[in-house]
């Protein structure tokens, strides 16, 4: 599987370290590994990564405000620090998956990469027959799925894939994994919306989806609570 994975934090000679760490870990392929040292940028692309490496104590933005900044978007992090003494109250923050001291850092790093690989097998994918091939498709790496008579047409960011189905029938498991319904022929990745207005939403790769009149007004509370603006 490849993943995506960022590393923050303040120091970039300590990022260079577990960039390396990461590298030579034999656990799984890396498909983007992304470093910063601002918080700030971290936060415009949160959303792509599988796991994120964050130091929890940083001038602009500390890593437990990062972290309960992003917890809509369901990102694995692990907290890296020397701050021991912060360990309960990282463990008490949405999406929390480890904590690594920098003092141990050997020992934790290799503890925390491989609870994740043994995890990581719960991964969302949704199984999509097509002809005679079968793909697993990452349930995060879907922008939307479009309904033409009896095919559905799941848009990914590199391609389009065809199945016999019916979006009734994968609405079932797509809702309770951050996928809404906003019209008869379309359903959507919450993660990938950026706004949305009466007729339609704008995803991340700048295509536009439709909004049926009858659904404007679910849509908006799903959207709103998915990032965090409404109280369950």
């Amino acid at each position: 599987m490849n993943l995506k994975i960022a590393i923050c934090d303040d120091e970039a000679f300590f990022i260079n370290i577990m960039a390396d760490l990461l590298l030579r870990s034999c656990f799984s392929q890396i498909d983007l590994l992304d470093k910063y040292t601002e918080p700030s940028e971290l936060i415009k692309k949160i959303n792509i990564y599988d796991l994120i490496f964050l130091d929890i104590d940083m001038p602009e933005m500390s890593g437990l405000e990062i972290a309960k900044y992003c917890s809509h978007f369901h990102v694995p992090i692990v907290f890296v620090t020397n701050k021991e003494s912060l360990v309960f109250e990282a463990y008490n923050t949405t999406n929390t998956f480890g904590f690594i001291r920098k003092s141990h850092l050997n020992y934790d790093f290799i503890k925390v990469m491989q609870r994740f690989r043994d995890n990581n097998q719960r991964t969302k994918y949704l199984t999509v027959h097509s002809y005679e091939n079968i793909t697993e498709i990452r349930l995060s790496e879907i922008f939307y799925i479009e309904k033409q008579r009896n095919s559905v047409f799941i848009h990914t960011e590199n391609k389009i894939y065809k199945e016999l189905n019916t979006l009734t029938k994968l609405e079932a498991c797509l809702t309770q994994n951050g996928f809404i319904r906003t019209h008869i022929g379309f359903i959507v990745n919450i993660d990938h919306i950026v706004t949305i207005n009466r007729n339609q939403a704008l995803l991340t790769n700048g295509e536009k989806v439709p909004i049926s009149r009858n659904k404007y007004e679910y849509v908006c509370r799903e959207f709103l609570r998915r990032n965090g603006s409404v109280n369950e």
